[in-house]
């Protein structure tokens, strides 16, 4: 376990972490030396590769209190505000598809927040955390090979914590901020789109127990995945753990049934989000009756 000293109250208390994880029964996820803080980073996600790719110990989570250089999916920033929010790195190494991350990972928030706050929050396709219609929390999954060719994995999860939106400042000449990390200010509002946790339950919320119940979940359902993809489970009536994240992760999609509008690039698909697939691309139908396969783009409702 790696710390800095600082005199910041707002500093995250990585003793507090570790007890709540021994209490929780978490069994290596960001346990004792798998905990690496430092109060500033460029971005967890950047750092945890690094250590992946050089040997670190799978389950090792580099957590900060700020990013310098965040990132977001699709090549964005991810800009924050110190010592309010729960910034996260997970290093692992999945020997199932790793599309199969980002549902547990959405689905590791999602129960985290219904423990410690007593929310019901929602996933917006592919990987956005939503309590009613604004963003509280948002996923970056990252791979790449070591040099044996093991796949090795990041899961970068930023939710937004204690503070509240329209208090925080707004960065000039980004595209995002931690309000919302999937818009530019061009397409949004940020203090519309966002959220916190504070915001919605009333009362600041203890960002190391929050950590804890997220790490709990991740381990629970990682381990299980992994243990299925090992000794090759191959259930008869296709009960596979596999698919039981994929059925948990399409019941949270706040996405589906409703009509969308999705941007790739400067390319614009409209219609009926219809269902997922057996990867998690979204099946979405135009007005035409097309069936469209959506892999990847920012999804957003016509009404916004």
């Amino acid at each position: 376990m790696k710390t800095e000293n600082t005199t910041d109250t707002n500093q995250f208390d990585v003793d507090v972490l570790q007890k709540e994880l021994s209490l929780l029964g978490t069994q290596f996820f960001g346990l004792g030396r798998r905990t690496v803080f430092l109060p500033v980073v460029e971005s967890t996600n950047i750092l945890a590769m690094q250590c992946a790719l050089k040997g670190a110990d799978e389950g090792t989570v580099i957590l900060t209190d700020s990013q310098t250089a965040g990132k977001g999916r699709l090549g964005r920033r991810w800009i924050d505000v110190r010592g309010k929010n729960v910034l996260s790195s997970t290093i692992v190494t999945p020997h199932f598809p790793p599309y199969l991350l980002i549902m547990l990972a959405s689905l590791a928030v999602v129960d985290a927040i219904a423990e410690c706050c007593g929310l019901e929050a929602s996933i917006k396709w592919p990987n956005d955390i939503l309590i009613g219609s604004r963003k509280v929390a948002g996923i970056l999954i990252e791979t790449s090979h070591d040099l044996s060719g093991r796949m090795v994995a990041v899961m970068g999860i930023g939710i937004n914590v204690n503070g509240r939106i329209e208090h925080m400042p707004l960065p000039q000449h980004t595209e995002g901020s931690v309000r919302d990390s999937e818009q530019t200010p061009a397409q949004a509002a940020p203090q519309q789109r966002a959220t916190t946790l504070e915001t919605e339950c009333e009362h600041p919320v203890q960002r190391e127990i929050l950590l804890a119940h997220l790490l709990y979940h991740l381990e629970r359902v990682y381990l299980a995945l992994q243990q299925e993809a090992q000794e090759g489970v191959a259930a008869t009536n296709g009960d596979t753990q596999a698919r039981q994240v994929l059925n948990n992760w399409r019941q949270r999609l706040s996405t589906l049934g409703r009509s969308i509008k999705v941007h790739q690039g400067n390319t614009l698909i409209e219609g009926v989000a219809e269902d997922v697939g057996e990867s998690g691309e979204l099946i979405l139908r135009s007005s035409t009756g097309k069936r469209v396969i959506i892999t990847w783009g920012d999804v957003g409702y016509p009404s916004e």
